[in-house]
């Protein structure tokens, strides 16, 4: 995800569960820094933690120290900082028009979203990588995982994903991507933890069971295409804005968006993290 122009975010009741005192520093820095804001990545752990085995779940907090798998879905985003060659492993810009990811086209260099998720993968299948590669190869892809569920990183390269394309939101100016990242997510004040709990249990397990027969590919292209034909495709009321009906559209693929992450997360946990 790519930089635009800058906007400060409100420190919503999320920041008590998120644990982690640098989410406190968010409030000081533009909102599009972060790919479906903090409160995306959470809810996603959280779905996936409910969903994880319990012998992998307790050899994740073993082996990486962690008590809340939400605790490490935002460590990708707060080393952008520092680490500004990870930037473009959050995203993966496809030519306009195109519905399908192509890998020698949208990422030969293998520094995206798409890739990275591949890489991490598979170095968790390596038992020959410890220590702290290990613990960020996991923390890596805790995080990729769901912003490749963003439509938005799925975008078209000419307009970095959304970034340059100027909206108006409740009187408010910013730009297509922000909308997506932060905008549609409509916990407004709800607890994270009880939002990320209604989300889980109104998973019909017919959906979660056809949300992981398909490769990370598959979910690349399915964001694909929810940008291509309801992210893109804009609607605006008589006042210039993105109509109600964009907005409320927008919402509930947001929802369901986090759903099939947090569903694939931990099915991909499930597979790759050995008891």
């Amino acid at each position: 995800m790519r930089l635009t122009k800058y906007r400060h975010i409100r420190v919503q009741h999320w920041l008590i569960f998120s644990g982690y005192l640098a989410s406190l520093l968010m409030v000081f820095f533009p909102v599009n820094v972060l790919a479906w804001g903090p409160q995306g990545h959470s809810i996603i752990a959280e779905i996936a933690q409910e969903r994880l085995k319990p012998q992998v779940w307790q050899a994740i907090q073993q082996e990486f120290s962690i008590k809340h798998l939400a605790d490490v879905a935002n460590w990708a985003d707060q080393i952008k900082s520092k680490r500004k060659e990870t930037r473009p492993w959050h995203y993966a810009n496809i030519m306009a028009g195109e519905f399908l990811y192509l890998k020698r086209r949208d990422c030969p260099t293998g520094n995206c979203v798409t890739e990275k998720v591949l890489e991490f993968t598979s170095k968790l299948q390596d038992a020959k990588i410890k220590g702290r590669p290990r613990k960020e190869a996991f923390k890596y892809l805790v995080h990729f995982v769901g912003d490749i569920h963003q439509p938005l990183h799925l975008g078209n390269a000419e307009d970095r994903g959304g970034n340059t394309i100027n909206v108006l939101i409740h009187g408010e100016r910013t730009n297509l991507h922000a909308v997506w990242d932060h905008d549609l997510i409509r916990i407004k004040g709800k607890s994270l933890v009880k939002y990320a709990a209604k989300l889980s249990g109104d998973i019909r397990q017919k959906n979660a069971r056809a949300w992981v027969k398909s490769d990370v590919v598959g979910w690349v292209n399915e964001s694909r295409k929810l940008a291509l034909r309801q992210g893109y495709p804009l609607e605006l009321n008589g006042r210039g804005e993105l109509s109600r009906r964009y907005l409320e559209a927008g919402e509930e693929t947001v929802e369901r968006q986090f759903q099939r992450a947090g569903v694939r997360l931990a099915y991909l946990l499930n597979r790759i993290i050995k008891p």
